[in-house]
């Protein structure tokens, strides 16, 4: 009896140092054995559980592009797959989930538009968006989401004229005031972009819904170009749904505000994610490992360095 006495306080004893108030709680029929938590170790989030909203084309270049990469190591942003800013952005921001401590498998919710990735966001039907968002729309909406620190500078964006091949020879311009001679598709819901092209002068300004059907546009004849961001390709070509347009060289657009990724606060997995998303970006920035990316992949393009900017008045 007093060997089983001893055993009963040997057992409460180890149960208390690991934490446990009750001892018969780990000693239930089938539980598993004790553990004491590593507060070092990386924190695991269910498969499937981060949500990140991308289109169906964009999902399918990011996926490629990581097949024969491990995230954690040095990479070379020098690559076709990397020819739109939203893959861009799905690369940088998995990796900062990564070296920020969660480990995580990504769940893509294929998104037709700009507009349907921001109310899901907002919602909470994702927990992250695939593409970095404007300072102010973050700003606006503050109490439905969390604004990363700075990912593209306020003054850096640029966007190239993109047209088709067969006009890269016809499109000439010799001042910003051509432009006006121009038909040019966007996205109104694009805030920063519209205002801009509007007060460019084009002779006719018009709204698609998405990328690529503004490429599909720009192919079809019903618009001369469309305004976007810089592919790192020798050409700085861009392809979508099997269309590549060209920038007309010598002019890029330069649009105001800073770019940062946001979180939904309304998801359930939105306060962790953003708190690693915080410090890989971070330990990210220590090593220019940003910049460097988006210099790689043509996003901060140096080919265009000399070449003058158009800027609304």
């Amino acid at each position: 009896m007093q060997e089983a006495h001893t055993l009963v306080k040997l057992v409460t004893l180890l149960f208390l140092a690991c934490g446990c108030t009750n001892p018969q709680e780990g000693l239930a029929t089938g539980s598993s054995p004790v553990k004491i938590e590593n507060k070092n170790a990386v924190r695991r989030v269910d498969s499937g559980k981060i949500r990140l909203s991308l289109s169906a084309t964009d999902t399918a270049k990011f996926l490629h592009f990581m097949s024969d990469k491990k995230i954690t190591e040095r990479i070379s942003y020098k690559s076709p797959d990397l020819d739109t800013a939203q893959v861009i952005d799905t690369v940088l921001i998995s990796k900062a989930l990564t070296l920020g401590g969660l480990s995580a498998d990504f769940e893509f919710a294929k998104i037709p538009n700009s507009e349907r990735e921001r109310a899901m966001v907002l919602s909470g039907d994702v927990t992250i968006a695939g593409t970095s968002q404007w300072d102010w729309w973050a700003d606006e909406n503050r109490e439905a989401v969390y604004k990363s620190d700075v990912v593209v500078p306020n003054g850096s964006f640029e966007k190239g004229l993109y047209v088709k091949m067969e006009n890269l020879a016809t499109f000439s311009i010799s001042s910003p005031q051509d432009i006006a001679k121009f038909n040019c598709v966007s996205n109104k819901v694009w805030r920063v972009d519209w205002t801009t092209l509007s007060g460019l002068g084009f002779k006719n300004l018009q709204s698609a819904p998405n990328t690529e059907s503004m490429f599909k546009m720009v192919a079809g004849g019903h618009a001369d170009l469309t305004v976007q961001s810089f592919s790192g390709l020798p050409d700085m070509s861009i392809t979508l749904g099997g269309i590549t347009l060209y920038p007309i060289t010598g002019w890029k657009v330069l649009l105001n505000g800073s770019r940062h990724y946001v979180v939904s606060k309304k998801n359930a997995h939105g306060a962790a994610t953003f708190e690693a998303l915080q410090k890989g970006l971070a330990i990210m920035r220590q090593s220019d490992e940003v910049v460097r990316a988006l210099t790689e992949s043509g996003f901060f393009n140096v080919n265009v360095k000399k070449w003058k900017p158009i800027q609304a008045e």
